[in-house]
């Protein structure tokens, strides 16, 4: 008597010869959340400038968190509501400061197609403002999974 053990693994041997000869490929994309990144230059009176913002059409860019920075927070329900519950929302862009002169901006989610640029001194005050469109490129990866991807450099030029 045959087990069925056997013939399954009759059956997955066959598969692995065949299928790559009948021009059948398994292409598996990693599970991964690619990095969009932005990058902005500022020129002129570079050292007026204190912080540089990116947004899109409804919230500004925030700080990168660091280990020491709490997350949002979020609300545990132990019984049910029909009330709606809050919900947790993150900031469409990340910043850090690269150096002196340069900022760089992690885009938390989606392509956007155009962005605000400021550039603020220490109390607030916009020391100059730029709207630009974006054109996003892909950096790596493949065509078909993906991969990182960023837009050129955004020059902006301070006063």
């Amino acid at each position: 008597m045959k087990s069925g053990r056997g013939i399954l693994g009759v059956f997955a041997a066959l598969a692995v010869v065949v299928m790559p000869s009948a021009g059948c490929t398994i292409n598996a994309c990693p599970a991964i959340g690619y990095a969009r990144t932005l990058m902005v230059n500022v020129e002129g009176n570079v050292a007026a400038v204190s912080d540089v913002k990116v947004c899109d059409e409804t919230r500004c860019s925030e700080p990168e968190p660091t280990a020491g920075t709490p997350g949002p927070k979020k609300t545990v329900v132990t019984e049910f509501s029909p009330e709606p519950q809050p919900t947790v929302t993150y900031p469409p862009f990340h910043s850090r400061r690269e150096d002196q002169d340069t900022w760089v901006f992690t885009v938390s989610y989606g392509d956007p197609a155009k962005v605000t640029v400021r550039a603020l001194a220490a109390d607030g005050a916009v020391l100059a403002e730029r709207e630009q469109d974006l054109v996003w490129t892909r950096v790596g990866g493949t065509e078909q999974c993906g991969g990182p991807v960023t837009a050129p450099p955004i020059q902006l030029l301070v006063p």
